[in-house]
């Protein structure tokens, strides 16, 4: 569940631009781009119009540098969950924003340039790692685009699904790499009698 509380402050009492970008990101979460407006965002951070707009000409202005904070930490997300098991490619740390920046991205274009590049990320890394477990080349790409396509499903089903099923389906995923990734390994060669 995403939190509903203010975001906390550095040492000097005052937000940086990371706080209004975790604070839109919640506001994205809980109801959509809808959701993320100015008077939204300074309410959730307890601040007046006027240090919004010290930091961003405008919402549309905030929402283009929430999205490049975003895929910042996607990107760097992707970099540390690199080598980790299968289940951490098809389940985000950061589900809710995960799935309304997916949302997001089907009614514009920027985000969908994002979530796009994003996408193409995990799926290099996902491909990538299991060739490096001993996965063939063609069945690391159709196992990296199984995961993310789980992962798409998971985030459209939402609440429908419950953590239980969403666990079963996360745990099939590391099964298929498992049994791929014994497949690929070189038998040893029988031992001759002496």
């Amino acid at each position: 569940m995403v939190r509903r509380t203010r975001t906390d402050r550095d040492r000097s009492g005052t937000l940086n631009r990371n706080d209004y970008f975790e604070a839109g990101l919640n506001l994205l979460a809980e109801g959509g781009v809808a959701e993320q407006t100015i008077a939204n965002l300074c309410e959730r951070l307890g601040i007046t119009k006027g240090s919004f707009y010290h930091h961003f000409t405008s919402l549309a202005d905030f929402r283009q540098q929430l999205l490049a904070y975003w895929e910042s930490t996607q990107e760097a997300a992707v970099t540390d969950g690199a080598n980790g098991s299968a289940a951490d490619w098809v389940a985000p740390a950061h589900h809710p924003a995960d799935a309304a920046v997916r949302a997001w991205s089907q009614s514009d274009e920027a985000a969908a340039e994002v979530q796009g590049r994003i996408d193409a990320a995990r799926l290099k890394t996902a491909a990538k790692d299991l060739r490096n477990a001993g996965v063939s080349a063609d069945r690391a790409r159709s196992l990296a685009n199984l995961g993310l396509a789980i992962q798409i499903g998971v985030q459209t089903a939402g609440s429908s699904w419950d953590r239980k099923t969403r666990k079963a389906l996360v745990d099939e995923f590391q099964k298929a790499v498992e049994a791929a990734a014994a497949e690929g390994k070189p038998k040893a060669a029988p031992r001759k009698k002496a």
